[in-house]
């Protein structure tokens, strides 16, 4: 699992041809009867610029993800299967909400539950929840495990709709959400530089056993986060662990996060040089974040938390079933300069102690 990367797919896009009055007429608007009903179901290629002009709505053309408003790139991702959307449609036929499963491959037993979107209308009728229900209906009659989700900091809602549909935190990605993203209207005085997300999974299926060799330095968080959403995980020791392997790396970048992914295949003896010179390189540009995923089904791991430790790497979040043979060991490398912990929300007791052990260790 990784982050869609950014495409342009070209054709119509709403941005220039809707005016801006569009939004704030929308967000002027009185809102709709409380028991208005909206009629939940997966998304058809007709509804692809109704999508766009919701997201427009909502946002203005400020969301993260600029081919929401080109409905021809929303039509090419339903048919290749690459995204499946749910969408909410007002008794008038207006679509008034949006929620979609990305998928990496074919193969992928998890999706990325993401661009989520309800008109400034239908706001408190809880079309999150419906929709993200609706969605997690499909995803477990399709045999999935889950969907994973991010969600805003800048306000406490999604991560409530989250958590009231059985999903549970799963880490912190600090300087995740671009600051171009307008949350003026929903969190009051938030201020224009980036915000972390909360990592979401809503379980749909039962996910096999897994051994999983966190490093010891990482463990006790690792701990807390499998414990809290139920997982049948058992703590390896780096059994099996092999010294004449190489460390095979690549990395990718997430242009829309500003941000650099290395995705590690495996972990040999040379892991420290190869991860450091990665590194080294990536300080150099004008990152926000940079993440490491690690595969905790390779014993090789376990040996390697203080060399990671040590080159300033922090606990991000864990990312279950991420790989054909199990979960991912997500750890990020960040300046604590501007996280501003005091403005990050949190819904639940153990959301808000876990952000604080991960702020605690990143500014240390």
């Amino acid at each position: 699992y990784h982050p869609a990367m950014t495409q342009n797919h070209g054709g119509h896009d709403v941005r220039q041809t809707l005016d801006a009055d569009h939004h704030t007429d929308a967000l002027a608007a009185p809102q709709s009867a409380a028991d208005a009903p909206v009629e939940i179901r997966l998304a058809r290629p007709e509804d692809a610029e109704g999508v766009a002009h919701c997201f427009f709505a909502a946002y203005g053309g400020s969301y993260d993800h600029g081919w929401v408003y080109q409905p021809d790139a929303l039509r090419l991702r339903w048919a290749d299967r690459s995204l499946v959307s749910v969408v909410g449609l007002a008794p008038d036929g207006e679509l008034v909400g949006h929620l979609a499963a990305n998928f990496t491959g074919r193969e992928a037993k998890v999706a990325q539950a993401g661009q989520a979107v309800v008109n400034p209308r239908f706001r408190g009728h809880h079309l999150f929840e419906s929709m993200k229900r609706h969605l997690a209906g499909w995803a477990e009659r399709e045999g999935l495990y889950g969907l994973f989700s991010q969600a805003t900091t800048a306000h406490p809602y999604s991560q409530r709709g989250n958590l009231a549909l059985g999903a549970h935190e799963m880490g912190f990605i600090f300087n995740y959400i671009p600051s171009s993203v307008d949350y003026k209207h929903i969190a009051q005085g938030a201020a224009a530089r980036r915000k972390t997300a909360a990592q979401m999974y809503l379980r749909t299926n039962r996910e096999p056993t897994r051994i999983v060799h966190l490093p010891p330095e990482y463990r006790q968080v690792a701990e807390r986060v499998y414990r809290n959403a139920g997982f049948a995980r058992e703590l390896g020791g780096g059994d099996g662990a092999s010294n004449d392997t190489a460390c095979r790396l690549h990395s990718e970048r997430d242009l829309v996060h500003q941000a650099a992914i290395l995705f590690c295949a495996n972990l040999g003896t040379d892991a420290h040089a190869v991860i450091a010179d990665h590194l080294a390189d990536l300080k150099k540009e004008d990152l926000a974040s940079i993440w490491l995923d690690l595969p905790l089904a390779d014993p090789n791991l376990y040996a390697h938390g203080a060399a990671l430790k040590g080159l300033g790497f922090t606990f991000c979040c864990i990312l279950p079933e991420a790989r054909e043979d199990g979960d991912v060991l997500r750890l990020q490398y960040v300046s604590g300069a501007d996280l501003n912990i005091g403005e990050i929300a949190t819904s639940s007791d153990f959301g808000q102690s876990l952000l604080d052990d991960i702020a605690a260790e990143i500014e240390r």
